[in-house]
């Protein structure tokens, strides 16, 4: 049952996977439940949101192949970041839909429409009450605008890693620092607290709709993936639970993503030490997208796994002992101020 007030955009060409929607929610809400439903088509997908600013969208996912309805998540997420819900009927699409921006993915009914039914009803109480928590109290703290990022992303043995790098990070005007480590779910916010005590930066747990500044960093929290967002105000964070992305989530992929489209040459990517390969796959598209790349070297690994992999499918531009990657870490963001200039 939805129990959660909002407004509900549906973004949808097909009428039939339109008013199915429609009919799902108007059974399921609760006596009581002010809900406002909207339908629009693709084309202003965008005029709409802008609009009304919902509180979640649901789109369906198979209005054109897999490829052109992640680019057109893309494009709509930057500009104007609202949870949204994709609906497909194609397999193993998670990964690309939620890379993209997407809050959650539901495969569409083939034969057991309850299913359907209550995944949609679940992902739209998440998201509305999440929605009236962070999203409509954004944290606004100007930085620069448009300015470098570094994203950090570690597994086993990363945890102990960070701190290294954080310590030997030189300079007064660090730029934000996002990292995704694979942490149990109640022990991020305790890193967080203790890396905010022993070092020099101010470090907080993720939350959505915290502006980044300078000398910051936030770790992302157990159970949701983080992603960067952009606008007028500077990078801005949000922090959801979703599905597994890569086998984890939090997601390094996820992250690096999203720093790779909102960031491009003006970002710094860091792999850690890490069992499997979570992070190389995003670390590829920051590398397409001109970001910096970084990997720590297998003789400091206490795990080379996700370095290994970051490496070998030609992402990482070098590897780093991990004494001397904050050094590194140095070296390029003063090459992206020269090559900005």
């Amino acid at each position: 049952m939805i129990r959660e007030n909002g407004k509900i955009l549906i973004i949808a060409d097909d009428r039939r996977f339109s008013s199915g929607a429609i009919k799902i929610i108007e059974k399921t809400t609760e006596a009581g439940v002010k809900l406002t439903l909207e339908v629009c088509p693709f084309e202003l997908g965008a005029k709409n949101i802008k609009a009304s600013m919902p509180d979640a969208v649901i789109l369906d996912g198979d209005r054109w192949n897999k490829e052109k309805v992640i680019e057109y998540i893309r494009e709509l997420m930057p500009r104007f970041f609202r949870p949204l819900i994709v609906c497909t009927a194609v397999h193993n699409s998670n990964y690309g839909f939620m890379n993209a921006g997407a809050m959650d993915v539901i495969m569409k009914p083939e034969q057991d429409a309850d299913l359907f039914s209550t995944r949609l009803c679940q992902s739209l109480n998440r998201l509305l009450k999440k929605s009236a928590q962070d999203l409509h109290t954004h944290m606004r703290i100007q930085t620069r605008r448009q300015g470098n990022i570094i994203a950090i992303g570690g597994s086993t043995g990363s945890t102990q890693a960070l701190p290294v790098v954080l310590e030997k990070l030189t300079g007064e005007d660090i730029p934000p620092i996002a990292a995704v480590l694979h942490m149990p779910e109640k022990y991020t916010a305790i890193y967080a607290e203790q890396l905010d005590k022993t070092t020099r930066f101010n470090v907080v747990e993720a939350r959505s709709g915290l502006y980044l500044k300078n000398n910051m960093v936030v770790i992302a929290k157990g159970g949701e993936h983080l992603r960067i967002f952009h606008d007028k105000e500077g990078y801005f964070v949000t922090s959801e639970p979703g599905v597994k992305v890569s086998g984890h989530c939090p997601s390094v992929d996820v992250l690096f993503d999203s720093v790779a489209y909102c960031a491009k040459t003006k970002a710094v990517g860091v792999i850690l030490t890490g069992m499997g390969s979570d992070g190389a796959s995003g670390m590829l598209n920051m590398h397409k997208m001109g970001c910096k790349t970084i990997g720590q070297d297998e003789a400091s690994c206490v795990v080379y796994g996700m370095p290994r992999a970051a490496f070998e499918n030609g992402s990482v531009m070098r590897q780093i002992s991990l004494d001397n990657i904050a050094g590194e870490i140095m070296l390029e963001l003063n090459l992206i101020n020269k090559e900005g200039k």
